[in-house]
């Protein structure tokens, strides 16, 4: 899950740490939602694994909030540590928007072969990731991206 606004400090926005055909797809979908006047933009691309570590402790060992942000213990088990996720908000109200408004991104995201986060059991609306990846990252990407890098595991899933 998203980790919201407390959870800023380092968050990388740079669109070259994302997979290619991902980063392209992205900016797409970007541009289309803004077109129709979505005001979206992404939060969050790529995420460290000092990032991550603290969005998994929040809501465990950090309170507020009280919920945990996110299951993943490392970015290797988030399609985020690979380029391969991003979180996506309203430039103007930030995090601040009806479910109604993520239903709108996502129905554009989805033309640009990009999977929602809001349609899963546990839903995370702002996160979009890869089409073709899987809900979390399999032992064979974790093996890909530690023995051959991040762009074997881009190739693998199509992305390259």
């Amino acid at each position: 899950m998203s980790a919201g606004p407390a959870g800023g400090g380092g968050v990388n926005r740079d669109p070259a740490r994302l997979a290619p055909a991902f980063r392209a797809a992205v900016q797409k979908a970007v541009d289309e939602c803004n077109r129709r006047g979505l005001d979206a933009f992404v939060y969050e691309g790529f995420r460290s694994q000092e990032l991550q570590k603290l969005y998994y402790a929040r809501g465990r060992t950090v309170i507020p909030p009280h919920e945990t942000v996110t299951n993943a213990a490392t970015n290797l088990y988030s399609w985020h540590g690979y380029g391969l996720a991003v979180d996506v908000i309203s430039q103007a109200h930030e995090w601040s928007v009806p479910d109604e408004w993520f239903g709108k991104v996502a129905a554009v995201f989805k033309q640009f072969n990009c999977k929602w986060g809001g349609d899963w059991k546990t839903p995370d609306l702002p996160h979009f990731q890869w089409g073709p990846c899987k809900p979390s990252p399999s032992e064979l990407a974790r093996q890909l991206i530690r023995t051959q890098g991040v762009e074997a595991v881009w190739k693998a899933v199509g992305a390259w």
